[in-house]
């Protein structure tokens, strides 16, 4: 009788564990949420904004700050196509590419 109280505990016990095993959710990283969007193309002018550089588009009256300082650096004041993810919360284009335009 023992083993078999003993048995319908532990079989209670495994299926609260994997139950709640089971419904457990993997938070998800702002860096997870951003790598669900689709790279997107933008154009506009480089600009140094302090230590940092943003991607101005005068035509839309908007401007993007950019995260990859290095590859920015080379086409400031220049006119360009920057290909990349945009952080909405940071209003941030995580670069990929940039590319100067005609």
């Amino acid at each position: 009788m023992k083993k078999i109280a003993l048995f319908v505990a532990m079989a209670f016990i495994f299926l609260a564990v994997n139950t709640q095993l089971g419904s457990a959710k993997i938070p998800s990283t702002p860096h997870m949420q951003q790598a669900q969007h689709e790279a997107k193309t933008f154009t506009g002018t480089v600009m140094k904004n302090g230590d940092s550089f943003v991607l101005s588009d005068a035509a839309n009256k908007t401007s993007y700050g950019l995260d990859d300082a290095q590859k920015a650096s080379q086409y400031e004041g220049k006119k360009v196509k920057v290909t990349g993810t945009v952080d909405t919360a940071s209003n941030m284009i995580h670069v990929e590419s940039i590319q100067e335009v005609a």
